[in-house]
């Protein structure tokens, strides 16, 4: 992108822009088919700051963002995350936006090397409306000869979406979905799927579900879509969308789900995970007025060295210091980071948000310091972060930003973290049930499907004495976690609420 056509972009989404110290290039937050410059960004004609924070005039940003083509929208929403999440992170996210040309292009690469097709879905939440851009991968010219003979041997799919082109971006309009709406049903959604006793989140589930994805679902079926990505909108990005209902499925049943704070701050490279050895640390006993995690002895060794085929290194209880995790990665790359430990994602200010430690909570805004430290953010990259008991604040949009930032405040690929804190029984049997998904399909988001699928469907169960990875399969429960009662994993409570961020392959 041209650099007058950036600013224009910068000018329509921001009216108040604010002044960056130092404004340095991020490649390692930036995805690889990002081009970094030299410019800041900053309009040299504006000084009007108020405590370095950018103010967005809401209305101006309606009108304009409906007046651009889809595309130009696009630009307008990568820009609008990068400034909101540079605000909160404190990091100057810097780089030329992603065009769609660019991230349909990446999208095609990737669907390649994979042989999975993702689209990114941007959602949109304007005062009167709700917006959704979708754009899928852009397959070459001799691969889109080849995709059209093919709808053309199929009238009847041809005919429902002739409205549509293969790799086309695609804008829909929601005007029953105005920004009242959807905040009123994502907190009704949130606050009844959150209730394991409950089954009052079908209502919810069904009306978000006709708002976001029932508008698009044409674009899907035509570009044979395996995995939504979401750029989601403040007040959405905690959202547990893989719980979204149709009337009979799950939006899991149907497709792999993820969250990415924007394409541009994604590192969207595709590295196979398999290849990764993992540094499992876990926090069972209280600590700091912390619940104790009975589970997380057996979840640690379980997945660092029954389940994971490269070689693991734990550290439990009194071991999981901060002085420990860093040296530990000093001495060798691991490209998996396990923390079975509380994390909290508070209103607030950053530092508000922590990971509990064994003598210390780190601070969320401590992380940028220790990534660029420890070279996470160096390539070969940590690739998965994973927090297996944390959960985020709801209805706060610093606490969204903070969940779903911390890949890019972190410096790794990915972070799969939980939305809330789920019981520590059904946090052993989703991450036991992801690394052993994960270990046989190579993918993130769609070996985190797999594990939510076992669960929904009951392959994955807890009795009095064992837990139960498949009908063939069960793992001995410690005697601290015997004779609790069977549970049952289906209801979307325990298994919703884990969500992949950021890399999704």
């Amino acid at each position: 992108m041209k650099f007058k056509q950036f600013i224009s972009i910068f000018l329509s989404v921001v009216l108040t822009l604010f002044l960056w110290e130092s404004v340095q290039a991020q490649t390692g937050n930036q995805s690889d088919i990002t081009n970094i410059d030299t410019q800041e960004f900053i309009n040299p004609d504006t000084n009007t700051t108020i405590e370095n924070r950018t103010i967005v005039n809401e209305p101006e940003f309606n009108n304009t963002f409906l007046d651009t083509t889809p595309e130009e929208g696009i630009e307008q929403f990568e820009e609008l995350q990068a400034v909101e999440y540079s605000q909160y992170l404190g990091t100057p996210l810097f780089g030329e936006i992603s065009s769609h040309e660019e991230i349909g292009d990446q999208l095609n690469k990737l669907a390649k090397l994979t042989g999975r097709n993702a689209a990114i879905l941007y959602v949109t939440s304007l005062e009167d409306k709700l917006s959704l851009i979708l754009v899928p991968p852009k397959p070459a010219e001799k691969d889109l000869l080849n995709e059209n003979k093919n709808l053309k041997t199929k009238p009847q799919l041809f005919a429902q979406n002739n409205q549509y082109k293969v790799g086309e971006v695609v804008r829909e309009i929601v005007v029953e979905a105005n920004s009242s709406e959807i905040e009123k049903n994502a907190k009704e959604f949130r606050s009844q799927v959150t209730n394991s006793r409950s089954n009052t989140y079908f209502n919810s589930a069904n009306k978000l579900y006709n708002w976001i994805i029932k508008p698009i679902e044409p674009a899907l079926e035509l570009n044979k879509i395996h995995t939504i990505v979401f750029c989601l909108d403040s007040g959405l990005r905690t959202l547990p969308v893989a719980a979204l209902y149709d009337g009979e499925k799950f939006l899991i049943e149907k497709y792999s789900v993820g969250l990415i704070p924007s394409f541009s701050l994604t590192d969207t490279r595709y590295v196979p995970i398999v290849k990764s050895d993992i540094l499992a640390l876990g926090i069972s006993q209280s600590t700091e007025g912390q619940e104790p995690l009975p589970s997380v002895p057996l979840e640690i060794q379980t997945v660092s060295k029954e389940i994971w085929p490269n070689r693991g290194q734990t550290l439990l209880n009194q071991e999981s210091t901060l002085e420990n995790l860093e040296s530990l990665s000093r001495q060798k790359h691991f490209g998996i980071l396990h923390l079975a430990t509380h994390g909290d994602f508070k209103p607030g200010s950053i530092n508000n948000s922590y990971i509990q430690l064994w003598n210390q909570k780190l601070r969320v805004d401590q992380i940028k310091n220790i990534s660029r430290e420890l070279g996470w953010q160096k390539d070969p990259k940590v690739e998965m972060l994973v927090l297996s008991a944390c959960r985020t604040a709801v209805g706060s949009n610093e606490a969204e930003l903070g969940f779903s930032g911390l890949s890019v405040q972190a410096g790794v690929k990915s972070v799969l973290g939980s939305l809330w804190y789920v019981s520590d029984q059904g946090s052993l049997a989703l991450m036991t049930k992801f690394y052993e998904q994960l270990n046989i399909n190579g993918l993130r988001s769609e070996s985190l499907r797999q594990a939510q699928l076992a669960m929904l469907t009951q392959k994955v169960r807890i009795t009095d004495k064992e837990l139960y990875l498949s009908t063939e399969k069960a793992i001995p429960l410690p005697p601290e976690l015997n004779n609790l009662g069977t549970i049952n994993l289906s209801h979307p409570y325990y298994w919703s609420a884990f969500t992949m961020v950021g890399n999704w392959n």
